[in-house]
């Protein structure tokens, strides 16, 4: 009977609470362990990826996050795609950060770096993990970094900007 019980080793304790996992400075790497930073970019692209809105938008929803947190719009004078990114406060002269996003041969590039990838989520999610041209690594919305299942991702995503 003793190996029957063993399997129980490799699970959680269902009693630990859920939100006990995502404690620390480091807003919600834990819970990206069972779901990919990737994948989380592809189910909630409702919510950061945000192609009709202006810089003034831009800038009045990410006053409200913390820094490294981001979304995508499209420019109006350059008709490219620009990943917007939350600075520090005390960043000056706006506590927002605006990079080209530069497409050749089917591949996308922030202007500045010489880093390509093959689509926009596989872009954002590098910049999750490693900074290259940063100032430092973008932050999942902590909505969205805290998600523990593909269900709530999908609830997440169908919230849009207003989540």
């Amino acid at each position: 009977m003793a190996q029957q019980e063993e399997p129980l080793y490799d699970f959680p304790e269902p009693t630990q609470p859920p939100g006990q996992r995502f404690q620390g400075h480091h807003r919600g790497r834990g819970s990206l362990k069972s779901i990919s930073i990737l994948d989380r970019l592809l189910l909630t692209g409702p919510v950061w990826f945000q192609l009709s809105i202006n810089p003034a938008t831009a800038l009045h929803i990410l006053q409200r996050e913390p820094p490294g947190t981001f979304l995508v719009r499209k420019s109006r004078t350059s008709q490219r795609n620009v990943l917007c990114v939350r600075l520090a406060d005390d960043s000056v002269p706006s506590f927002v950060q605006q990079f080209g996003i530069r497409e050749e041969q089917s591949t996308l590039s922030l202007e500045t770096s010489t880093i390509s990838f093959p689509d926009l989520p596989r872009l954002v999610s590098f910049y999750c993990i490693s900074r290259d041209v940063l100032p430092f690594p973008l932050e999942l919305p902590e909505a969205i970094a805290k998600a523990t299942s593909h269900k709530e991702l999908e609830s997440i995503s169908h919230m849009g900007i207003g989540g």
